[in-house]
Protein backbone atom coordinates (compact mmCIF):
# COMPACT_ATOMS: atom_id res chain seq x y z
CA UNK A 1 0.00 0.00 0.00
CA UNK A 2 1.77 3.37 -1.05
CA UNK A 3 2.54 5.68 2.02
CA UNK A 4 0.03 9.13 1.07
CA UNK A 5 1.48 12.38 0.99
CA UNK A 6 0.11 14.99 3.07
CA UNK A 7 -0.49 17.56 0.99
CA UNK A 8 -0.47 20.10 3.78
CA UNK A 9 2.76 18.98 4.78
CA UNK A 10 3.87 19.73 0.95
CA UNK A 11 2.46 22.61 0.66
CA UNK A 12 3.97 24.19 3.85
CA UNK A 13 7.23 22.89 2.95
CA UNK A 14 7.20 24.47 -0.49
CA UNK A 15 6.07 28.16 0.31
CA UNK A 16 8.74 27.84 3.50
CA UNK A 17 11.12 27.28 1.06
CA UNK A 18 9.61 30.55 -1.33
CA UNK A 19 9.56 32.52 1.74
CA UNK A 20 13.76 31.86 2.51
CA UNK A 21 14.53 32.43 -1.17
CA UNK A 22 12.83 35.43 -1.09
CA UNK A 23 14.74 36.45 1.89
CA UNK A 24 18.06 36.00 0.23
CA UNK A 25 17.17 37.70 -2.61
CA UNK A 26 15.99 40.58 -0.56
CA UNK A 27 19.42 41.00 1.22
CA UNK A 28 21.83 39.76 -1.18
CA UNK A 29 20.04 42.44 -4.25
CA UNK A 30 19.77 39.83 -6.37
CA UNK A 31 17.23 40.92 -9.13
CA UNK A 32 18.53 44.70 -8.45
CA UNK A 33 21.88 43.55 -9.79
CA UNK A 34 20.52 41.87 -12.87
CA UNK A 35 18.98 45.20 -13.41
CA UNK A 36 21.99 47.23 -13.29
CA UNK A 37 25.74 47.89 -14.11
CA UNK A 38 28.46 49.13 -11.73
CA UNK A 39 29.89 52.65 -13.19
CA UNK A 40 32.13 54.78 -12.22
CA UNK A 41 31.13 58.09 -10.41
CA UNK A 42 32.36 61.09 -9.07
CA UNK A 43 32.64 60.44 -5.24
CA UNK A 44 33.10 64.27 -5.07
CA UNK A 45 33.27 67.44 -6.90
CA UNK A 46 35.90 67.09 -9.09
CA UNK A 47 37.26 70.64 -10.34
CA UNK A 48 38.16 71.06 -13.98
CA UNK A 49 41.81 69.71 -14.83
CA UNK A 50 41.85 67.70 -11.70
CA UNK A 51 44.20 64.68 -12.30
CA UNK A 52 41.65 62.26 -11.40
CA UNK A 53 42.90 59.49 -7.89
CA UNK A 54 40.96 56.72 -6.27
CA UNK A 55 39.91 59.17 -4.01
CA UNK A 56 38.10 61.15 -6.15
CA UNK A 57 35.73 58.16 -7.38
CA UNK A 58 33.56 55.38 -6.22
CA UNK A 59 31.99 52.67 -7.87
CA UNK A 60 28.01 52.88 -7.74
CA UNK A 61 25.31 50.77 -9.76
CA UNK A 62 23.41 52.70 -12.32
CA UNK A 63 20.25 51.28 -14.46
CA UNK A 64 21.50 48.93 -17.12
CA UNK A 65 18.71 50.80 -19.77
CA UNK A 66 20.59 53.79 -19.16
CA UNK A 67 24.05 52.67 -19.71
CA UNK A 68 26.12 53.75 -22.73
CA UNK A 69 29.39 52.76 -24.22
CA UNK A 70 30.96 55.40 -23.21
CA UNK A 71 30.79 54.90 -19.17
CA UNK A 72 33.29 53.72 -16.91
CA UNK A 73 33.03 50.32 -15.20
CA UNK A 74 36.18 50.32 -13.55
CA UNK A 75 38.35 52.47 -11.46
CA UNK A 76 41.30 51.49 -12.91
CA UNK A 77 40.53 53.04 -16.46
CA UNK A 78 39.74 56.74 -14.98
CA UNK A 79 42.90 56.85 -12.26
CA UNK A 80 45.72 59.24 -13.65
CA UNK A 81 42.96 60.66 -16.71
CA UNK A 82 43.12 64.95 -16.46
CA UNK A 83 39.15 65.58 -16.42
CA UNK A 84 38.05 68.35 -19.04
CA UNK A 85 35.13 69.89 -16.92
CA UNK A 86 33.94 70.29 -13.74
CA UNK A 87 31.88 66.99 -12.49
CA UNK A 88 28.94 67.09 -9.98
CA UNK A 89 29.35 64.63 -6.60
CA UNK A 90 27.34 61.21 -7.94
CA UNK A 91 28.13 61.88 -11.72
CA UNK A 92 28.93 58.82 -13.62
CA UNK A 93 32.27 59.57 -15.54
CA UNK A 94 32.14 59.92 -19.09
CA UNK A 95 34.71 59.41 -21.63
CA UNK A 96 33.77 62.95 -22.71
CA UNK A 97 35.09 64.25 -19.38
CA UNK A 98 38.07 62.95 -19.56
CA UNK A 99 41.15 63.83 -21.31
CA UNK A 100 41.74 60.89 -23.77
CA UNK A 101 45.25 61.71 -24.96
CA UNK A 102 47.28 61.94 -21.23
CA UNK A 103 48.60 65.03 -21.64
CA UNK A 104 51.08 65.47 -20.41
CA UNK A 105 54.83 66.25 -21.46
CA UNK A 106 57.28 62.86 -22.27
CA UNK A 107 60.52 61.75 -22.84
CA UNK A 108 59.16 61.67 -26.29
CA UNK A 109 55.95 64.35 -26.64
CA UNK A 110 56.90 68.12 -25.35
CA UNK A 111 54.89 71.02 -25.44
CA UNK A 112 55.66 73.52 -28.06
CA UNK A 113 54.55 77.17 -28.49
CA UNK A 114 53.51 77.72 -32.43
CA UNK A 115 54.29 81.13 -33.38
CA UNK A 116 51.27 83.07 -35.15
CA UNK A 117 53.25 83.43 -38.71
CA UNK A 118 53.18 79.83 -39.09
CA UNK A 119 49.26 79.96 -39.25
CA UNK A 120 46.73 81.44 -41.60
CA UNK A 121 45.31 81.64 -38.50
CA UNK A 122 44.42 81.01 -35.46
CA UNK A 123 40.71 79.53 -34.83
CA UNK A 124 39.35 81.07 -31.87
CA UNK A 125 37.25 77.65 -31.54
CA UNK A 126 39.75 75.26 -30.51
CA UNK A 127 40.12 74.50 -27.25
CA UNK A 128 42.72 72.77 -25.10
CA UNK A 129 42.52 69.09 -25.09
CA UNK A 130 41.06 69.00 -28.57
CA UNK A 131 43.14 66.75 -31.11
CA UNK A 132 43.62 68.57 -34.22
CA UNK A 133 44.84 67.90 -38.12
CA UNK A 134 47.24 70.30 -39.30
CA UNK A 135 47.40 71.05 -42.89
CA UNK A 136 50.29 73.10 -45.03
CA UNK A 137 49.24 76.19 -47.38
CA UNK A 138 52.18 77.44 -49.71
CA UNK A 139 51.92 80.79 -49.37
CA UNK A 140 55.09 82.48 -50.77
CA UNK A 141 58.73 83.33 -49.45
CA UNK A 142 60.85 86.22 -48.79
CA UNK A 143 61.91 85.94 -52.02
CA UNK A 144 58.75 85.56 -54.10
CA UNK A 145 58.16 89.04 -55.81
CA UNK A 146 54.54 90.58 -56.33
CA UNK A 147 51.61 89.81 -54.18
CA UNK A 148 50.80 86.80 -52.27
CA UNK A 149 51.24 83.87 -54.56
CA UNK A 150 47.86 81.74 -54.95
CA UNK A 151 47.47 79.27 -52.21
CA UNK A 152 48.10 75.95 -52.73
CA UNK A 153 47.40 73.29 -49.86
CA UNK A 154 48.85 70.10 -50.03
CA UNK A 155 47.14 66.93 -50.55
CA UNK A 156 47.63 65.50 -47.50
CA UNK A 157 47.97 66.60 -43.84
CA UNK A 158 51.20 67.32 -42.16
CA UNK A 159 50.43 65.72 -39.05
CA UNK A 160 47.22 64.33 -37.52
CA UNK A 161 45.62 64.14 -34.41
CA UNK A 162 47.71 66.29 -32.35
CA UNK A 163 46.75 67.12 -28.99
CA UNK A 164 46.14 70.87 -27.60
CA UNK A 165 48.29 71.02 -24.94
CA UNK A 166 47.07 74.90 -24.29
CA UNK A 167 44.98 78.04 -25.88
CA UNK A 168 45.83 81.60 -24.10
CA UNK A 169 44.79 84.63 -25.09
CA UNK A 170 47.11 88.04 -24.54
CA UNK A 171 46.99 88.01 -20.79
CA UNK A 172 48.56 83.79 -20.52
CA UNK A 173 45.10 83.17 -19.28
CA UNK A 174 43.22 79.59 -20.81
CA UNK A 175 40.46 80.21 -23.63
CA UNK A 176 37.20 78.19 -23.19
CA UNK A 177 33.65 78.33 -23.50
CA UNK A 178 31.70 81.66 -22.69
CA UNK A 179 28.36 80.36 -21.56
CA UNK A 180 29.69 76.38 -21.06
CA UNK A 181 32.60 74.67 -21.61
CA UNK A 182 31.29 73.38 -24.44
CA UNK A 183 30.76 76.29 -25.96
CA UNK A 184 32.60 77.19 -29.40
CA UNK A 185 31.22 80.39 -30.63
CA UNK A 186 31.49 82.18 -27.49
CA UNK A 187 35.05 82.64 -26.02
CA UNK A 188 35.95 84.27 -22.67
CA UNK A 189 38.85 85.85 -24.57
CA UNK A 190 40.15 85.96 -28.03
CA UNK A 191 43.03 83.03 -28.63
CA UNK A 192 46.51 84.76 -29.29
CA UNK A 193 49.25 81.78 -28.21
CA UNK A 194 48.67 77.93 -29.22
CA UNK A 195 51.06 75.31 -27.77
CA UNK A 196 51.05 71.85 -29.34
CA UNK A 197 52.07 68.39 -27.67
CA UNK A 198 54.94 67.26 -30.53
CA UNK A 199 57.82 65.39 -30.89
CA UNK A 200 61.16 67.26 -31.73
CA UNK A 201 61.01 65.42 -35.02
CA UNK A 202 57.51 66.43 -35.58
CA UNK A 203 58.29 70.76 -34.28
CA UNK A 204 61.33 70.48 -36.98
CA UNK A 205 58.92 69.22 -39.98
CA UNK A 206 56.58 72.13 -39.18
CA UNK A 207 59.83 74.48 -38.99
CA UNK A 208 61.04 73.01 -42.46
CA UNK A 209 58.04 73.63 -44.05
CA UNK A 210 57.57 77.17 -42.37
CA UNK A 211 61.06 78.30 -44.50
CA UNK A 212 59.98 76.34 -47.54
CA UNK A 213 57.24 78.89 -47.56
CA UNK A 214 54.16 77.36 -45.68
CA UNK A 215 51.75 78.48 -43.49
CA UNK A 216 49.28 75.88 -41.56
CA UNK A 217 45.47 75.38 -41.08
CA UNK A 218 44.33 73.33 -37.63
CA UNK A 219 41.42 71.63 -38.39
CA UNK A 220 39.55 69.51 -35.55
Amino acid sequence: MKKRINKNLFLGIFFFILFIAAIVVSETGILGKINTVTVVMANTKIEKDTILSEENVILAEYPRELITDDMYRHISDVVGKTAVQTIQPSAFIDRDYLDQSLLKPTKDHEFFPIPNNWLVKLQGTIRRYDLINISAVYVGTGQDTGAVLQQNVKNEYVLENVPVAYVKGSRNQEVSGLTSQNDRLNGNQNAAQIELSLTLEDFKVLEKLTKEGYQFVLSY
